[in-house]
């Protein structure tokens, strides 16, 4: 029996109502469905549902209900274990989320039966250095398929911060923060922070500063195979790290150098369309 994961959206009621009829499609075709027990799906309709931990270690697939956000909330549980990931759309058009709340029944169908296509993301690693030495985080592995964002904390200054490739001091920025993005997250925060759009198969890093003080500063992308360091420089203190768009219990201090590789992991996205990327391109960006 397939095991299928199902996350939806907590806020949008029309997405949860979508996950229920998804939810019940599943049961009547007899697969088994895991739902996350902090969920808002699972206490609304009183249905079963298991840890975080749970869900990772048993599921074949994951399916997610909503838009790109909800889409990357439900890939970090499927990093580690490589999990293949279904993105069905409620709202507005997404990147991410492919299937539209028609084409849903098909596309189960398809994932069941295997007439799919898996298309691989590039993922972003992060280890954060404190006096040369690796700090410990609350994950496991600091990992981030959009982007990894540096940003001042709500009563701090301006960021100063050096931006180093292989080991080779570039320049300093000061700026309200700074965005490390995949080729996938070029499409999101970066973009509305000026960056460039790349095609995802582009196996790049992308780096641009949040509001920048400075009349000339514009993204700079990097091949992975480059060593990027960013050291921070501010007398801020406790300034904030996220990752795609979830703050990190880690407080960034003076000095701190955050260090950037390519994953030896992949976002496996299911998809069952050509030209994805640029479909969407079209019909969300230049429309």
């Amino acid at each position: 029996m397939i095991k299928i994961g199902l996350i939806s959206n907590n806020k949008n009621k029309k997405a949860l109502s979508v996950a229920k009829e998804i939810y019940d499609y599943l049961k009547s075709i007899k697969t088994e469905v895991f739902l996350l027990e902090d969920d808002t799906m699972p206490l609304k309709y009183n249905l079963p549902a298991v840890s975080t931990e749970k869900l990772s270690s048993n599921i074949d697939y994951l399916i997610s209900v909503g838009g790109d956000g909800t889409f990357l909330r439900a890939a970090h549980y499927c990093f580690l274990r490589q999990i293949p990931v279904m993105g069905i759309n409620v709202g507005k058009l997404g990147f991410l989320a492919e299937i539209s709340r028609e084409d849903y029944i098909n596309a189960i169908n398809g994932l069941i039966y295997k007439n799919y296509k898996i298309e691989e993301r590039m993922l972003l690693e992060l280890e954060i250095l404190r006096n040369g030495k690796k700090i410990k985080t609350f994950a496991e592995r600091l990992i981030s398929l959009n982007e990894f964002v540096i940003s001042r904390n709500t009563d701090g200054k301006i960021l100063d911060l050096e931006i180093l490739i292989n080991d080779y001091s570039l320049t300093e920025i000061r700026a309200d923060g700074l965005i490390v993005a995949t080729p996938t997250g070029s499409t999101a925060y970066s973009l509305s922070a000026g960056g460039p759009v790349v095609d995802p198969d582009n196996m790049s890093v992308i780096i641009t500063p949040i509001c920048p003080h400075s009349l000339f500063s514009r993204s700079i992308v990097i091949s992975p195979k480059n060593l990027l360091k960013i050291r921070i420089k501010s007398h801020n203190w406790h300034d904030i790290l996220s990752s795609d768009g979830v703050k990190q219990n880690i407080d960034l201090n003076l000095e701190d150098e955050l260090v950037f590789k390519i994953s030896d992991l992949k976002l496996q996205l299911i998809t069952f369309n050509e030209n994805l990327f640029f479909k969407v391109f079209k019909e969300k960006l230049l429309k």
